[in-house]
């Protein structure tokens, strides 16, 4: 009998840690077959809730947080060789503004409704770091959603909905509380946690390693929210 995994990846669309780890938790996914039946589902998470619904545009936003051009670029240059090894070909000086990820993270909330999380996800960070839009945009948005047959009255109501950003609000302050600090994160039969984007290898044996007492001790890269650093 199969045995079923369930892992949380607790993650925000603005992080490209996230997007890496996506994509390696998908290839260790692949790597094991039918040893397991894992269901993953991506929890929200915000490394600036402070940015405005308006955005901010990218530049100013990085050179006001470091202040030193160069190590924006050292930064965004080791993501971008991770990206390009797992086929992400990350364009970050590209992209118009950073958006408030609180609407993208009700999207996705919706999507896992649907049974289409992990697809809505990959649109989002595409567009947000591949191909570069501004998701601030909304018309931007119902565009993207509707390639998923959504109307654009279904993605602003998705958009706007108040109770659901009061749940997606509660569910980050829980994962903080558990002491998520910085994204990815991987919770494992709502008992282990990994940290940051690990190798694929890795996931591999957390997956087959299951009655460990503790999968903590690997700390992968990760986007930070106290240091905002990627």
């Amino acid at each position: 009998m199969t045995k079923k995994i369930k892992v949380d990846v607790v993650s925000d669309v603005a992080c490209p840690w996230c997007y890496i780890g996506k994509k390696r938790l998908e290839n260790a996914i692949n790597k094991l077959g039918d040893e397991f039946d894992i269901d993953v589902t991506f929890q929200p998470f915000q490394l600036d809730p402070r940015i405005p619904k308006q955005g901010k545009e990218w530049n100013a936003y990085f050179e006001a947080k470091f202040g030193d051009v160069e190590r924006i670029d050292e930064i965004f240059h080791r993501v971008e060789s991770a990206g390009k090894s797992v086929g992400v070909d990350f364009k970050f000086k590209s992209i118009p503004r950073i958006p408030n990820t609180l609407g993208l993270h009700l999207l996705l909330e919706q999507a896992k409704d649907e049974g289409i999380q992990a697809a809505v996800a990959n649109v989002l960070f595409d567009a947000y770091m591949v191909h570069p839009l501004d998701l601030t945009d909304t018309q931007v948005l119902v565009d993207l959603m509707g390639s998923f047959g959504w109307s654009s009255e279904k993605t602003n109501q998705v958009l706007n909905n108040t109770q659901k950003a009061s749940e997606v609000g509660a569910k980050i302050k829980h994962f903080q509380q558990l002491g998520v600090s910085g994204v990815p994160f991987f919770i494992i039969n709502d008992a282990y946690g990994i940290s940051g984007a690990q190798p694929e290898e890795v996931l591999v044996q957390a997956f087959r390693s299951l009655q460990q007492e503790s999968l903590t001790d690997a700390e992968g890269e990760s986007c930070d929210l106290e240091s905002g650093e990627c």
